[in-house]
């Protein structure tokens, strides 16, 4: 009869100390959503013992390499929301969340939820859905900017894919000038459909940002940008765009010269070398004798080039030669 009993040991059967070292191994989630209200005993274990300050809520799902869900499933993240934050919520500090919980977050009437998000999270960690067809996410640039006009504590801020390979841009720079302002976030992380994106942000919206590490989809000429304000605050800037740009010298060069106390650089971007002169004839009344393309490139006879391109672009609307 003994001998049976101790071949049927049950998990109530066993110490603390090595219940605790299985609630360990445990992502949180699963732990607290399958052990939690078992009983009294597991309660008090899993309280006491994973001291929660980082709540992870991505539950990935891997079907193929181009299809990883990150969503965890609605009723458990209503459980979550509604019996285990009220006990948890004060010791939090950090979040990480999947796109698509961030909506259902947000919609929710949860007085707990709105305290921890209002007043409480420092960091936070957005996992945002993955579309190659992408060109700018307008849901998740609208989470954008209501994360930052809600979460007023916040410090630290991650909005990008789990996997480098998979960009999801956000475009923010259409928002208007006194959207996407914090007083507190000193470290940003994000994917951006624009170089302009990135310039929108650097303009006095985040007055103690410290720490920008940005993708940029595009690098392109910004025609109204004239700001020079220096960026005193910025320490460590890392800048990286995979599609190729002739655009270093007149948009990257003049943003890292205004980065006077910058300690940390990091360029990852693909740059083709080319003269560009661009002329702005703010006058309308002035005419500006203007060269043509074939006296652009016989300027280069005689100059060693084997073989020399040109083209000539005018913007009626912005009284702009480019060449």
């Amino acid at each position: 009869m003994d001998t049976f009993k101790k071949n049927n040991l049950n998990m109530l059967d066993l110490l603390d100390e090595i219940l605790l070292i299985i609630f360990n191994k445990l992502n949180t989630i699963d732990a607290l959503y399958s052990l939690v209200d078992v009983n009294e005993r597991f309660n008090r274990l899993v309280f006491n013992a994973l001291h929660i300050h980082n709540l992870d809520t991505i539950n990935m799902v891997i079907r193929s390499y181009y299809d990883r869900r990150f969503s965890i499933d609605d009723n458990i993240l209503s459980k979550i929301c509604e019996k285990i934050l009220p006990r948890i919520y004060h010791q939090l500090n950090e979040l990480i969340v999947e796109q698509n919980s961030v909506k259902h977050i947000f919609r929710t009437g949860n007085r707990i939820l709105h305290h921890l998000l209002t007043q409480q999270i420092q960091h936070l960690n957005i996992d945002v859905s993955y579309d190659p067809k992408s060109k700018g996410s307008k849901i998740l640039s609208s989470i954008f900017a209501l994360i930052l006009f809600k979460c007023q504590r916040l410090i630290n801020l991650n909005i990008c894919q789990l996997f480098c390979d998979r960009k999801a841009p956000i475009r923010i720079s259409k928002f208007p000038s006194t959207s996407c302002t914090s007083s507190t976030l000193i470290k940003v992380k994000v994917n951006v459909t624009t170089f302009d994106d990135c310039l929108y942000l650097l303009d006095g919206r985040l007055e103690h940002l410290s720490t920008l590490i940005i993708d940029a989809k595009k690098i392109s000429f910004n025609f109204s940008d004239k700001n020079k304000k220096k960026l005193p605050e910025l320490k460590c800037f890392s800048l990286t765009s995979m599609k190729d740009t002739f655009h270093y010298e007149d948009q990257i060069v003049p943003l890292l010269c205004r980065m006077i106390n910058l300690k940390e650089l990091t360029l990852f971007v693909s740059v083709l070398p080319s003269i560009n002169t661009t002329v702005v004839n703010e006058d309308k009344n002035i005419k500006v004798h203007l060269p043509s393309n074939e006296d652009i490139q016989r300027s280069f006879i005689g100059k060693g080039y084997k073989q020399v391109s040109s083209y000539v672009h005018y913007r009626r609307e912005h009284n702009l030669f480019q060449r």
